[in-house]
């Protein structure tokens, strides 16, 4: 997709002594507004007067046909999230594939540069990793390592700081600044999320209710709730605390034939925990990251959090609940009306395409009235984002190449995964639209939950399968090994390049 194109058509009609002048304007909606801070996608705010399109600032370049190469992680039997955002050989009607497709066209005519990707599974792509730069073989130009399978490149000093690649500017709109707020440590970044991928948007977390369902209960209106920053968790409690139903009359709820209040999974209590603006570890004024779980707001948050997972007539957890565990199963159970709400990533949306029923999508629900913002946890079971191998023959060609490809991509790729294949093919009501766009500009990172120190941030997410509720118990568990793992891992960014 083309930046927006504006022709004005000027008719002019001579009289003896009047001019006329007729204006009409045109403009095509592929434009994306540049005035976002987060570096999520935003809205087109063009007019017949400006382009407000932004261009990264590179020279004229010609690569002599150089082959761009990725390497990129895949689970086995996730085919609904293998990479379709950095290479497509054709065209073929589907909007993301033919933005990718279009995108790459236009680098390779402004540029003389193609791409190529090769899709291993997520064990293979850490072993070849390390021995390729190992081996100072320079292999790949970018690695997208799963974000839970990374923490041994990044503490290995496998890859380059992102900060130090010519070319590359994070203060544009197509880097997520909040990936890179976020995840630099004393001043060093190694991964970084920007426009060129859609598998990171995909992993977002996000709230999905059954529209059929919250009018039959006489809900108020859930969109203006979370507009005036009343949608919390205790709303959200009171929403649907007694609502399960069972429609087979055996006196039990199951969601199978029944239908549950909240269908979720033990990823609630993580995404729950950083959008109720909880955190694992911190940075102070230095960059550098310390513990921050044990707070009188996180132990608080905690306990709101345990009312939600430890109640089972009301609460659906897939992973205590669902014997055996299937995904696809599990998916369909609001799609088919086994739910009021629905914790779900918004790759979740597109699997849900052939549902007849009406859904609504709002963020995660904040801790409470005063919370001054929404927070939208990315999966880092689901995602990778931007690494560059120390390895790396020519830098400045890396650099050159990630920002074209990420300024391209925001008026490309973004608007047709935004605009086409999620609002226009998917998504069944404009307000939803404009929970997407909040959705993504809420995005958040933890540097507990990317690096894992000491598995605090892991067992807390699955601290639902447990049936433990002792937060302060939990914490002092974690709390040795988590230092212990912050200070190693700080040693080790300390003497990376």
């Amino acid at each position: 997709m083309q930046s927006s194109i504006f022709k004005r058509c000027i008719s002019l009609t001579l009289a003896i002594l009047t001019v006329v002048l007729a204006f009409s304007s045109c403009a095509d909606n592929s434009g994306r507004q540049n005035s976002d801070s987060t570096g999520g996608p935003g809205k087109n705010t063009d007019t017949a007067e400006t382009d407000t399109r932004i261009y990264p600032d590179l020279p004229a370049q010609n690569f002599e046909g150089y082959v761009f190469k990725v390497l990129h992680w895949y689970v086995t039997g996730w085919d609904s999230r293998m990479n379709k955002d950095i290479y497509a050989e054709s065209e073929n009607a589907d909007p993301i594939n033919d933005a990718v497709y279009k995108r790459n066209m236009s680098l390779t005519e402004k540029y003389n540069v193609s791409f190529s990707i090769q899709n291993e599974t997520q064990d293979k792509v850490i072993s070849m990793t390390q021995k390729f730069i190992g081996s100072g073989e320079d292999a790949f130009d970018v690695v997208y390592a799963r974000m839970v399978d990374v923490p041994p490149l990044l503490t290995g000093g496998y890859f380059l700081d992102l900060n130090k690649l010519p070319y590359i500017d994070f203060t544009k709109p197509w880097w997520d600044q909040n990936s890179v707020k976020s995840l630099s440590v004393l001043g060093k970044l190694y991964l970084a999320a920007s426009d060129i991928n859609i598998i990171d948007k995909d992993a977002t977390s996000a709230i999905a209710f059954n529209k059929q369902y919250a009018n039959d209960n006489q809900y108020p209106d859930l969109y203006t709730l979370v507009n005036n920053g009343t949608w919390t968790l205790d709303k959200m409690m009171s929403l649907y605390k007694g609502k399960s139903r069972d429609l087979n009359g055996d006196n039990k709820i199951d969601a199978e034939n029944d239908i549950y209040a909240f269908l979720g999974k033990n990823d609630v209590t993580a995404s729950f925990y950083l959008g109720g603006g909880g955190s694992f570890v911190s940075k102070d004024e230095n960059d550098s990251p310390y513990l921050s779980f044990n707070t009188e707001h996180n132990f608080n948050l905690a306990d709101k959090i345990f009312k939600v997972i430890y109640d089972p007539d009301n609460f659906y957890n897939q992973h205590t609940m669902q014997k055996p565990i299937d995904d696809t199963a599990f998916e369909q159970m609001f799609s088919n009306g086994h739910g009021i709400f629905y914790w779900m990533r918004l790759d979740n949306v597109t699997t849900m395409r052939a549902s007849d029923t009406e859904f609504g999508i709002l963020p995660v629900p904040k801790f409470d009235e005063a919370q001054n913002r929404y927070y939208s946890m990315v999966s880092i079971h689901t995602s990778g984002l931007i690494t560059v191998p120390k390895t790396a023959a020519k830098p400045d060609r890396t650099g050159f190449i990630l920002e074209a490809l990420s300024a391209e991509s925001r008026y490309t790729l973004i608007p047709a995964y935004i605009d086409k294949a999620l609002k226009g093919k998917y998504v069944r009501d404009n307000e939803s639209e404009a929970m997407l766009d909040l959705i993504f500009a809420t995005r958040t990172y933890d540097l507990g939950d990317v690096f894992g120190f000491g598995s605090l941030a892991g067992d807390w997410l699955n601290i639902g399968s447990t049936g433990k509720s002792d937060i302060a118990s939990f914490y002092t568990k974690h709390e040795k090994n988590a230092q212990k793992a912050i200070d190693k891992f700080l040693v080790s960014i300390e003497k990376a390049s």
